[in-house]
């Protein structure tokens, strides 16, 4: 558990150290759900979000939060190269245009690999960051590894007992 401890680290940066806390206290899929959906929202500044698995070759939404789920029910729209470079366990921030000619307005979409075992066996879609959140630094790319390693271990467990 120690060796564990300190693959983690003790954060110093206190949204860092709130985030472990809110994911490791998570009974149950559920609340780990919640536990996601707060961090991002109240952490990462997104109100859009969707979780979605894959299984051979294709993509299914398991979870979302503020988006059209049927708008959204999987990953079809994701650039192929952005995808792949995001099921070898990269994090992706893309710039997206919304609008028209005179209304374009740009936000950012985040991709992050949901990961068991150096595989990943999901992707959290941060669809939309709010306007007042123009960039995505250093420790929100921290806040989005914390998740990816806690999430993929507590909702999807052993990728070996999955495969």
């Amino acid at each position: 558990m120690k060796a564990r401890a300190q693959e983690i680290g003790d954060h110093e940066d206190p949204r860092l150290q709130a985030a472990q806390k809110r994911l490791r206290e998570s009974v149950g899929p559920a609340d780990l759900l919640d536990a996601i959906c707060e961090i991002v929202t109240n952490l990462l500044g997104c109100e859009e979000i969707g979780l979605f698995t894959l299984d051979r070759g294709s993509s299914r939404l398991f979870w979302s939060f503020g988006i059209d789920p049927k708008r959204h029910g999987s990953l079809d729209t994701v650039e192929v190269s952005t995808l792949q470079r995001v099921l070898q366990g990269e994090f992706q921030v893309t710039q997206v245009h919304e609008g028209q000619a005179n209304h374009v307005k740009r936000s950012l979409r985040v991709l992050v690999p949901i990961r068991v075992d150096e595989r990943t066996v999901a992707v959290l879609v941060m669809f939309k960051l709010l306007p007042q959140k123009p960039d995505f630094d250093e420790t929100d790319i921290k806040l989005a590894k914390l998740l990816s390693d806690e999430t993929g271990r507590a909702l999807f467990g052993s990728a070996s007992a999955n495969a």
